[in-house]
């Protein structure tokens, strides 16, 4: 349960500040990190290396299919990361658990942008507004009437509006999904529920 336990602290952490700003801070991962190395140690210690080997080869595998896709520019640097802590769990039952946590707060949310028209396709906006929302993906600057496209690498894009900003520009966006809160408020109804099942035979209930 620790493992557990610290892997959610940094996912706590990282969901709150991926839905205010969009940008997570690389620290908020050392709780993650050290679930992480807790869970190594404990299945070498124990002799548990079937289970070992499989946790490595998930991290890895996973974290390199993750790494190529922030290398191409398709995915924001903290959702790798996110999604390497998700999987660094070693019990592969206790994955799946967390994958319909994640779903249990991905769909809403998704059905309701959906809905009501506010993850579909692009919209305009001033780059002020750009500027203070950190939910927007950029795809292309207009000022007076031209529109610039800019890098379709979603770590590179915004840095990218930011530098060219000019009086009158607007900001042709999309929306960002906040990927890491999925992951983070998934993997916490996960844990939560690990608490509950070691709390109902406390209390009489199982």
């Amino acid at each position: 349960m620790y493992i557990q336990l610290l892997i959610a602290a940094s996912f706590a952490l990282a969901s709150y500040q991926d839905i205010k700003d969009r940008a997570v801070s690389d620290l908020v991962w050392i709780p993650a990190l050290a679930g992480t190395a807790l869970a190594i140690y404990s299945l070498a210690a124990s002799g548990s290396y079937a289970l070992l080997e499989f946790d490595l080869v998930k991290i890895l595998l996973f974290g390199g299919l993750t790494f190529a896709m922030v290398y191409f520019g398709r995915l924001g640097e903290a959702d790798f990361i996110g999604m390497v802590f998700f999987v660094a769990d070693p019990y592969p039952s206790e994955l799946f658990l967390a994958l319909i946590g994640v779903l249990i707060v991905a769909l809403p949310h998704l059905i309701y942008l959906l809905a009501t028209g506010g993850a579909r396709g692009t919209k305009t906006i001033s780059v002020d507004q750009f500027l203070r929302e950190k939910k927007w993906i950029p795809k292309a600057t207009i000022l007076d009437g031209v529109r610039t496209e800019v890098s379709d690498d979603v770590n590179e894009a915004r840095e990218e509006v930011e530098k060219s900003r000019a009086e009158g520009m607007s900001v042709e966006v999309s929306f960002g999904t906040p990927t890491v809160a999925y992951l983070g408020l998934g993997y916490i109804i996960y844990v939560a529920y690990l608490i509950t099942l070691d709390f109902l035979p406390f209390f009489g209930f199982a």
